[in-house]
């Protein structure tokens, strides 16, 4: 009966929040002041101030109280506004590329705003201007260089504007010398020589955090991340006078709360910023903020408008007042806009380098407003988690919301959620040009060991005449980065603005990496067309890869590029170089839109296994351009038969694994039927096989994850080869039916090394291999999977080492090779010893040698590397370092010196099998050595100890050596088996359970 109440008021107290969400609230400005205009001149020479070297943490932000409610809210699955497949039309390049700054200030808060002759871009803390075609005008220099109020400040989080309708220029960034927003409007539309207005608005002791700024008919509009536990009582929002402050006067500021607003902590509305050839009306400036229904006190994900009126002859008369709840009855689909609850690490990078903040509960910046001839449009963006269900996977969530008259209220007229494959993508930034189309930049980012991406900048968009909610087009790369973020801290915005010159050209600002360097890149782009006569086939429709037979339907996928409509042109195929099949295209495609066109004649594919090129052309008569006419398919007619093993998805190296480790494989369709009800199994070393069965289905081309009910023991120390397979009956191709993974068990995994100074190990050479720009990592990176050959007879080996961080003998590193297998790195097998590191990213090479009587086969290294003026311990393996890094490899001991009869028992494959792996408590196992060597061989088991329990002869059946014995005697452990001759022999371990 108590627990009954207990949920009756706690699902009372649900619905209370839930309604308080819904009420219609207003209010008048909490906060009203104004500041003085102190004007400054031209960016002269004699004027830059350097920008600060100093490599700081910007703003570290406190996110407050997590109001997540655990369980709480929608979708419970995939996200329903997903695009999961990327457009089909072929995108342009950059009109224009290049690095705007290169700094390792953290976050760099990448800015800019391109006006009709020039760019100016920011970052903490500092500025640059560039004319259109790349060139600069004014080198980086402080934010203090601007003069005026700006004078000797440089606390950062700057924005840049540019005001259409004034043709002027703003740059803001925070101070706390008293907490204030320092704000310079240019003094006419030349940056560079027209001189500034700068005011410094007082913001009532509170830091301004994360402020955006957008330009409204009536005032500047600036949100903020202020006040999250009492954000619908307190300063928020502020306005200050945008009249007086293009006139160099003294300009009012007014703060204002957001009442019926739910946060989670730290959280960014947006305001409206206006483009285009026509300025909004005077008021009626909306605000808009995500609601997640994940958070306490929202009934359903939407978005909340409110609207601001100002009066700037009685400020105090002025008012904000929610205006609408767009949500899922007025065509939101639920979201999921909460990471890892609240928290400032959550995507992934190559490397095992720290996770980054995905910049959630923020309406990314811009929020880009336009009017047009029949509507008023706004687009915004935000990240989401595309399937709450699995791994998290960074999405964009974009809207398009319209207006059809001034004052009436907003609809969603299209929304998606960008993510077209596996990749995170976020910090997204988007616009929409003066013919409605629209362009979307964000940054990409895959941990996959099989496609790694660093952080990169790319864009997509879409023709106004698009199927709504997709974006059309290819992406394509801004800038590909070449090194993960050092720091879990990312952007923390990127700015992509609309050239007022022509009003449709993209110009897009964001961060990657280069070693330690924080890099921004401007990125250009279009979206509309520019050409009147222009088709061109861009995709194949029909048939896909499949299992396929001699009569297939072609079908192509048509777009017009142009601005003219098109019709009667001739559209041919070839298959694989054969004869041509051309036919016309009778009926009529708008402009910048597509058609899929069937040809009458069909094709034969039918021969199992050819994968068969297929080249579709149009063939417009007075087409502008011929690079976009021809589209090439490869299309393949797949084996009915063919799945295999893609990766092992855990277990993973770690500490304390357990006898119970869940083990978690990919599978895969390569086939051209769906399959079901096959065999899977894995195997750890070369102990039993467990088998099991697959019972779900694997669409074509799909890939499906399997969980085996038989959990794997891993408990004693040491490192493990994993081997997964499918057992599907006739398959088609058996060498992509497995995979291999290393895992390893180790005693200690010193985790926690700061690596963001350069300190550690970012290249190691040694034998076979080379790793290359090895990521910061939180300390310890596991690389056991790749194996160097070191041949025991040479003697002498070299490895090589970089560190980004060398001064005064201080970097130093040692490494180990652990021989006795015990997963513990002994003071004995300790290799390298306290090694200078003397010069940074220079590379230092050392000798050393292994024992003549080194055991054979593979076993762990580790090498590490760090500050040894700091606390921790260079030369215990385990100890955390305050500076440094710990990375561990395999090593495979080889004796090229061997006799021809040691030689081929040194190749031979010893395996230890359970004889009765059903039964949990069997301890019956047989060994068994494939291999014909000439020589009578013997096997030993020892314990771990060393002490012999059994020696015999081994006897060969024809086909291998085999011998079973009764481990029934013997305690739960670790033991090895020797087999061969009494000067040599193979050795491997196995587990009594």
């Amino acid at each position: 009966m108590k627990n009954l109440l207990y949920l009756l008021l706690f699902a009372v107290f649900l619905f209370h929040f839930d309604a308080e969400a819904q009420t219609n609230e207003t209010s008048g400005p909490v906060y009203v002041d104004s500041a003085l205009a102190v004007p400054s001149g031209a960016l002269s020479k004699g004027k830059l101030v350097a920008p600060s070297s100093e490599f700081k943490i910007y703003n570290p932000r406190n996110r407050g109280i997590n109001k997540v409610v655990p369980g709480k809210g929608l979708p419970k699955t995939t996200d329903p506004a997903l695009q999961s497949k990327m457009g089909e039309v072929p995108s342009k390049a950059p009109i224009l590329s290049y690095e705007a700054v290169s700094s390792r200030s953290t976050p760099t808060d990448p800015t800019g705003f391109v006006g009709p002759n020039h760019y100016i871009n920011a970052w903490n803390s500092a500025f640059s201007i560039w004319d259109k075609e790349g060139n600069q005008l004014m080198p980086p220099a402080s934010l203090a260089s601007i003069g005026g109020e700006f004078t000797g400040e440089n606390l950062g989080d700057p924005i840049v504007v540019y005001d259409e309708f004034a043709d002027r220029y703003l740059i803001s960034q925070f101070s706390d010398t008293p907490e204030s927003f320092l704000i310079a409007v240019s003094r006419g539309p030349d940056p560079l020589n027209d001189g500034w207005f700068t005011y410094r608005f007082t913001t009532n002791g509170v830091l301004p955090d994360y402020p955006k700024i957008s330009v409204w008919g009536d005032g500047y509009y600036i949100t903020t991340n202020k006040n999250a536990n009492t954000a619908g009582q307190s300063q928020v929002i502020y306005v200050v006078e945008r009249d007086k402050m293009l006139q160099g006067e003294t300009a009012g500021i007014l703060a204002f709360p957001l009442p019926g607003i739910r946060t989670n902590g730290f959280y960014s509305p947006a305001g409206f910023h206006a483009i285009g050839d026509i300025a909004p009306p005077r008021g009626n400036s909306p605000i808009v903020f995500m609601q997640d229904d994940a958070w306490a006190g929202v009934i359903e994900d939407h978005l909340k408008i409110w609207l601001i009126n100002v009066d700037w002859n009685n400020p105090a008369s002025s008012v904000i007042s929610e205006s609408q709840r767009l949500g899922q009855a007025d065509g939101v689909s639920p979201f999921m806009a909460t990471f890892d609850g609240g928290s400032f690490s959550n995507l992934s990078q190559p490397g095992d380098a720290p996770e980054i903040d995905a910049l959630q509960a923020t309406m990314m910046y811009m929020t880009q407003y336009r009017r047009f001839e029949t509507h008023n449009s706004v687009v915004m963006n935000f990240v989401v988690d595309v399937d709450p269900t699995a791994a998290e996977h960074a999405g964009i969530r974009w809207y398009e919301l319209r207006q059809m008259a001034n004052q009436e209220s907003w609809t969603v007229y299209q929304e998606g959620t960008y993510a077209p494959d596996k990749s995170d993508r976020f910090s997204g930034s988007i616009g929409i040009d003066n013919q409605g189309n629209i362009g979307l930049g964000f940054t990409i980012l895959d941990d996959s060991p099989e496609t790694p991406i660093f952080p990169s900048i790319r864009y997509t968009g879409r023709y106004a005449g698009d199927d709504l909610g997709i974006m059309t087009f290819e992406e394509q790369t801004i800038v590909e980065g070449e090194d993960p973020d050092p720091n879990s801290r990312y952007g923390d915005y990127a700015h992509l603005s609309v050239d007022p010159a022509d009003d449709l050209t993209f110009w897009h600002n964001a961060e990657y990496f280069e070693g330690l360097n924080r890099k921004n890149r401007v990125g250009v782009f279009r979206i509309a067309a520019d050409n009147e006569n222009d088709v061109g086939a861009i995709a194949r429709v029909t048939p896909q890869d499949a299992t396929l037979g001699t009569a297939e339907e072609i079908t192509v996928r048509i777009r017009n590029f142009g601005s003219n409509a098109q019709s009667g042109f001739p559209v041919s195929y070839t298959v694989n170089g054969g004869e041509t099949v051309t036919e016309i295209f009778t009926e009529s495609i708008p402009a910048t839109q597509s058609v899929n066109f069937t040809f009458s004649q069909p094709a034969d594919f039918s021969e199992i296994g050819e994968t068969y090129e297929v080249v579709f052309t149009t063939g417009l008569n007075n087409d502008q351009n011929s690079e976009n006419d021809t589209f090439v398919a490869q299309i393949k007619n797949l084996p009915p038969r063919d799945v295999g093993v893609t990766s092992i998805d855990v277990p993973v190296t770690g500490q304390n694994l357990t006898p119970t480790e869940v083990v978690t494989v990919t599978i895969e369709n390569f086939g051209g039927e769906p399959q079901s009800n096959f065999p899977v199994s894995y195997q750890v070393g070369d102990n039993f096989i467990v088998r099991e069965t697959f019972s779900g289905t694997v669409g074509v081309g799909e890939n499906t994850v399997y969980t085996f009910s038989r959990r794997a023991d891993l408990s004693p120390s040491g490192s493990y080869r994993v081997t997964a397979r499918t057992h599907l009956e006739e398959d088609f191709n058996p060498t992509n039916d497995s995979t291999v993974k290393s895992i390893a068990n180790l005693n200690c995994i010193p985790e926690g090394s700061d690596c963001s100074f350069g300190d550690g190990i970012f290249y190691f050479e040694l034998e076979e291999i080379l790793n290359e720009r090895i990521p910061c990592g939180d300390g310890y990176i596991d690389f056991i999977g790749s194996s160097a050959t070191l041949d025991r007879s040479r003697g002498t080996f070299t490895v090589t080492v970089k560190s980004v961080f060398a001064e005064e003998e201080k970097e130093q590193f040692s490494m180990w090779i652990d021989l006795d297998d015990d997963a513990v790195f002994d003071n004995d097998e300790r290799f390298v010893s306290s090694q200078v590191i003397p010069s940074p990213n220079t590379p230092v090479s050392v000798d050393f040698t292994i024992p003549d009587d080194a055991p054979l086969g593979q076993h762990l290294l580790r090498i590490r590397a760090g500050d040894t003026s700091f606390e921790g311990e260079l030369n215990d393996p385990c100890d955390v370092m305050d500076y440094g890094t710990t990375h561990d490899y395999s090593v495979s001991v080889t004796d090229s010196s061997l006799n021809i009869e040691d030689f081929i028992l040194n190749e031979a494959e010893l395996m230890i099998i359970s004889e009765r792996p059903k039964e949990e408590d069997s301890k019956i196992y047989r060994a068994r050595l494939l291999s014909n060597i000439e020589a009578p061989l013997r096997i030993t088991v020892h314990d771990m100890l060393g002490q012999k329990l059994l020696e015999n002869k081994m006897n060969f059946n024809g086909e291998a050596y085999t011998y079973t014995f009764d481990m029934s005697y013997a305690a739960r452990g670790v033991y090895l088996v020797r087999v061969g001759t009494r000067e040599f022999g193979k050795v491997k371990r196995f587990i009594v359970k």
